[in-house]
């Protein structure tokens, strides 16, 4: 029987149903939301490690030490940056399930604002080392970084721009 109340009406009800929930090429999935809050944490989760690390280290002045200081000195003055635009991508990634275009939008906006930002410190950063030198302010915060050091130093923030990125890919990839 085809028709209205054959047998097999029910099933395909079900299967369009479960098509328009979870198709691969149109619409959220859940890893979306796991990707988005995952990589908009990590500049916060970056500080959250250092700050203990830092305090183990007590300032030796080993290179391992004026990393961890370096990593505490930009992540929190960095989150008068950081907190908005994770926050943006976590109300993003909130939006997602119920209005995946705008949920997109918003978690694309703090996702390529981030990756903007990191990248700003790591050229900040690599021109400190590569630049021509400077006379140093005595009472500065931070301490000179050797180039092992700095490139050290710009791992964490490289890391955290080439996944936001990906984070933009992922979502872009399909249609809305």
């Amino acid at each position: 029987m085809t028709g209205l109340g054959g047998a097999d009406a029910p099933h395909r009800f079900v299967e369009t149903e479960k098509d328009e929930r979870c198709s691969h090429r149109t619409r959220w999935r859940p890893r979306d939301t796991a990707w988005v809050t995952g990589v908009a944490l990590l500049p916060v989760l970056l500080l959250v490690v250092s700050v203990p690390a830092a305090l183990i280290e007590d300032n030796r002045g080993t290179l391992i030490g004026d990393v961890l200081g370096t990593w505490n000195l930009v992540g929190i003055f960095g989150l008068v940056v950081f907190v908005p635009v994770v926050t943006v991508s976590l109300f993003g990634a909130g939006a997602l399930a119920q209005q995946f275009r705008f949920g997109r939008l918003l978690a694309s906006i703090g996702s390529v604002a981030m990756a903007l930002v990191v990248a700003a410190t790591v050229i900040g950063a690599v021109a400190d080392v590569v630049g021509p030198p400077q006379r140093r302010d005595p009472n500065s915060w931070s301490v000179p970084l050797s180039p092992f050091a700095t490139a050290l130093f710009v791992i964490p923030y490289l890391v955290i721009a080439v996944l936001n990125v990906y984070v933009v890919i992922r979502l872009w990839r399909r249609t809305g």
